[in-house]
């Protein structure tokens, strides 16, 4: 239950020589290759609502009427009106915000509305509008317009049934010319003693009103307190959690939403910047398969600028023409781009042979110091680094722990871009405990080859709970909270504790089991003189290790340890978010030997002071 399981009743000295049991032996004194400096980092992927919905703190679905979506959309909208009163939303393409925007949201009021009645429109957000006592203010802004109206609008974040009013602010006037308009929402305290999500937006005229009344709209936002109180910027709490992990790198954006369900619908890099009402979105896919096969090779070219134009966004200088754009929207300096993959999951493809060196040309003669990872092996060009990707049931992991201690150290390098446990045992597939320490398994491996594996990252990262289109997950959520899964605690751990020299080790711990069940990796945080012993146990009971031998060394000066355990099936969720969850204390041993007990389904981490 997440408990800590390991007390100093099996954490205790022993005397070389003297042990008759099992044996780990971490050659402190024969340091090996260099780790990998940037080995463990993250994916993003806009799936199971992890941007919309999830980490872009909007929290307005639907802002700008998804005009890349097919029919006429009205998602998240509603009208909201007094009782009596007659009122409608549509979309109207007879007014629209500008040429990229080409529709707006129009309220008709079609009976007369009385003093002290109400009538406008309101969105639900992502399965609700948080609020949280951290919550402290809000931004609303909207563009809006009126025929046979001038104000003012009342926007609120109320209560469902509209019983509780949490902010409210106001409008005083509006044109008949769209213009932007911008609110601040301060919630009373007192009404928000617990986060709530059974809430809704609103904006709303006061009676009196005649009837044909109109009002149009389009880009309703707002925003709570955003990470760093960047404007447009990340929900807090699941922000901090990937900032907590300290990433070496982010793999964006994909993965399949790159590629779209056609190539029409693929992921158009020009069009997701600059100011927001100039941007069509995109559409979302999933249950896709769709590649790049269905351009000949001789029509690519538009395909290959669009990519070398991104690059140039990304890291040229502001006398290019995409540089200076990137500075224009707010980013003077370049961002530190290394890595560039070409395609996604290619072993799917019978012509990748062909399209991979075209990229591949393109963009090694632009810009030669950029290094380039394929999704497959070809014959045609250089592969420098290879992306493999890994979804295997319960119980893979730890069978192909050394699945990289043979490969060529001639060859590619490897990123495995995307990883994770699907524990079929019991559907649908969690993150559970026992999932959390096969990965830890097969990460020991990924560790320990890292002069070859230069990067992994978990996938998917992050999941609406009411978007479950993908399981596992490393991060759930709903509008107002979230929780780390066992699988992402393993994940934060492996980055935030990691050393920069490998440090070789073995056991006979495994010897009469029917299977692997002790996996370890060791290595050494130079300038702190750490040795870091990662222990993983993904066995249905305890295994003690009678002795674990520091070789070389005569004493240390102690350190800490941390455990992640719990049992078979534990899982966190929103009511017990910390359920499974690290648990640090110090360790006190200080001799060169000691025994320890490693708890079923664990992953520990000695951290020893040498």
């Amino acid at each position: 239950m997440g408990f800590l399981k390991v007390s100093l009743l099996f954490l205790v000295a022993a005397v070389l020589g003297q042990s008759q049991g099992s044996v780990l032996n971490v050659q402190t004194d024969q340091p090996g290759h260099e780790i990998s400096p940037i080995l463990w980092g993250i994916f993003f992927e806009e799936i199971n609502h992890a941007g919309d919905g999830g980490l872009y703190a909007e929290l307005i679905k639907n802002r700008a009427l998804s005009p890349k979506r097919h029919g006429m959309n009205l998602d998240g909208y509603a009208v909201v009106k007094s009782e009596g009163v007659d009122g409608r939303i549509y979309l109207s393409t007879d007014h629209p915000l500008n040429s990229v925007l080409t529709t707006s949201l129009r309220l008709n009021v079609d009976n007369a509305v009385a003093a002290g009645q109400r009538i406008g429109v309101s969105n639900t957000g992502y399965w609700g509008i948080p609020t949280r006592p951290d919550y402290t203010v809000y931004n609303a802004s909207f563009y809006a317009k009126a025929v046979g109206f001038t104000g003012p609008l009342t926007v609120q974040i109320e209560s469902k049934d509209g019983s509780i009013v949490y902010a409210t602010a106001q409008v005083p006037q509006i044109t008949e010319e769209f213009q932007r308009y911008e609110v601040t929402l301060t919630p009373t305290p007192a009404l928000i003693q617990n986060p709530s999500i059974d809430n809704i937006f609103t904006i709303t005229a006061n009676g009196p009103l005649s009837a044909d009344t109109s009002i149009f709209f389009n880009v309703i936002s707002l925003f709570p307190p955003t990470f760093k109180n960047r404007p447009n910027g990340l929900r807090t709490d699941l922000a901090q959690k990937l900032a907590d992990a300290k990433p070496s790198f982010f793999r964006f954006p994909g993965g399949n939403f790159l590629e779209g369900n056609t190539i029409e619908e693929r992921f158009i890099w020009e069009e997701t910047i600059g100011d927001i009402a100039q941007r069509p979105g995109h559409m979302g896919c999933w249950g896709l398969l769709h590649r790049w096969d269905s351009i000949a090779p001789e029509e690519m070219q538009p395909y290959i600028d669009s990519a070398l134009n991104e690059i140039e966004y990304i890291i040229g200088n502001t006398s290019t023409t995409w540089g200076a754009r990137r500075a224009a929207d707010g980013h003077p300096e370049p961002f530190p781009l290394t890595y560039v993959e070409i395609g996604n999951e290619d072993f799917v493809s019978d012509d990748y042979d062909i399209r991979y060196p075209q990229f591949y040309d393109a963009i090694r003669a632009r810009y030669p110091n950029l290094q380039i990872i394929a999704t497959d092996y070809v014959n045609t060009r250089p592969v420098p680094i290879r992306d493999d990707h890994f979804y295997p049931g319960y119980g893979w992991f730890p069978n192909n722990h050394r699945l990289y201690d043979e490969a060529p150290r001639n060859g590619s390098k490897i990123f495995v871009g995307e990883y994770a446990t699907i524990d079929n045992i019991n559907w649908p597939p969690q993150a559970n405990t026992a999932s959390a320490a096969d990965d830890a398994a097969f990460m020991t491996g990924m560790e320990r080859n890292s002069d070859i594996v230069i990067m992994a990252c978990y996938a998917p990262l992050f999941a609406h709970l009411n978007d479950l289109v993908w399981m596992p997950d490393g991060i759930y959520f709903d509008a107002a909270q979230s929780f780390a899964t066992p699988a992402w605690w393993v994940q934060h751990l492996f980055s935030v504790i990691r050393g920069d020299t490998y440090i070789p080790t073995d056991s006979d711990a495994n010897e009469g089991l029917p299977a692997e069940k002790i996996f370890h990796v060791a290595s050494r945080k130079t300038d702190t003189n750490t040795l870091i012993l990662k222990i993983v146990n993904t066995n249905t009971e305890d295994i003690m290790i009678d002795a674990v031998t520091l070789g070389g060394i005569g004493s240390t000066q102690g350190g800490t340890m941390t455990v992640l355990t719990g049992g078979r099936w534990d899982e966190n969720d929103l009511q017990e978010p910390f359920r499974v969850s690290p648990k640090t204390q110090t360790f006190n041993v200080t001799s060169n030997s000691f025994s320890y007990n490693a708890p079923a389904f664990s992953l520990t981490i000695l951290e020893i002071q040498l």
